[in-house]
């Protein structure tokens, strides 16, 4: 085990130092929507960085949570939401699925409307981002210097065989899919063609990349749900440099999570550079934003 992941037995939870929290794993929509009563509130959003201690957000619309916009729609609401506050940045929403005309969206997203970075579906129709036509997608995004958010997405059959699982279907189904998308990309040798391409996954695939064992540079994982294990396992596995806090916002909702952050990240021995680079540091890097 790394010496920086011992535990640490003389770290104080009752004393945490404060960090500097950016969230890259929060959603917005343009309407209302089952999962969460408040994705559509700005004003929600706005709130819970106060509420909730924590310095910025990533903001993002999954093409699930679309309801009838447009990409160039969603993505003009995105641009939106953030420039009205400087603690918000947008990732594009696009079809990395669609070919050239998805690689076209997103250039003008992030030439035209500032967004920082990409948020592309694991899979879709049965396609992985190995499809011949996501390439130009990503190809667009190691261009760009921008960082893909590769999100988990619903199968419904992949759940139905699951569904003698309960209610952990649906997570299973999501993190298989987002651990098969980084295979796919692996085994085809994505990270080498698109040279500079940065990918995030969210930690629903930590399963999937502890079987695979060595994962290279370019794959990162965020640290939704914040269980301990499980964080624990991501930083063995990536090494602090490639963690990033995650919340999945509204969807999930977490409180005090400065405190309970530092304090597991202190309970593994991290030190304070160490500490802030998860928090919001890699975030930060990832995203070409300074510190607030």
């Amino acid at each position: 085990m790394p010496d920086c992941l011992k535990h640490n037995p003389r770290a104080r939870p009752g004393e945490p130092l404060p960090l500097d929290i950016f969230d890259f794993h929060t959603h917005v929509a343009g309407r209302a929507h089952p999962i969460s009563t408040v994705l559509a509130d700005e004003g929600a959003l706005k709130a819970s960085l106060d509420a909730q201690g924590i310095g910025g957000r990533a903001i993002s619309t999954p093409p699930e949570f679309l309801g009838g916009e447009t990409a160039a729609q969603a993505n003009e609401r995105i641009a939106r939401i953030a420039a009205s506050d400087a603690r918000l940045v947008g990732l594009a929403t696009v079809d990395a699925y669609a070919g050239e005309a998805s690689a076209r969206e997103l250039e003008r997203a992030v030439r035209e409307l500032g967004l920082k970075g990409v948020l592309i579906e694991s899979a879709k129709d049965g396609m992985l981002p190995n499809a011949p036509e996501a390439q130009p997608t990503f190809a667009a995004a190691a261009a760009l210097g921008i960082p893909v958010f590769l999100h988990p997405v619903p199968d419904p059959a992949l759940k139905a065989r699951f569904a003698q699982c309960g209610r952990m279907s649906e997570r299973l189904t999501r993190g298989a899919i987002n651990s098969a998308a980084v295979f796919a990309m692996l085994e085809s040798s994505m990270l080498d063609r698109h040279a500079g391409l940065n990918v995030v996954v969210t930690a629903l695939a930590l399963g999937g990349l502890l079987l695979g064992g060595r994962v290279p540079a370019g794959i990162y994982i965020d640290t939704t749900g914040h269980h301990p294990v499980a964080l624990r396992a991501c930083l063995e596995l990536l090494g602090p440099g490639r963690v990033v806090a995650g919340t999945d916002w509204p969807v999930v909702q977490e409180t005090e999570l400065p405190q309970r952050l530092d304090r597991l990240l202190r309970s593994f021995g991290l030190d304070a550079q160490d500490r802030q680079r998860v928090a919001g540091g890699n975030a930060r890097v990832l995203l070409g934003i300074p510190r607030a």
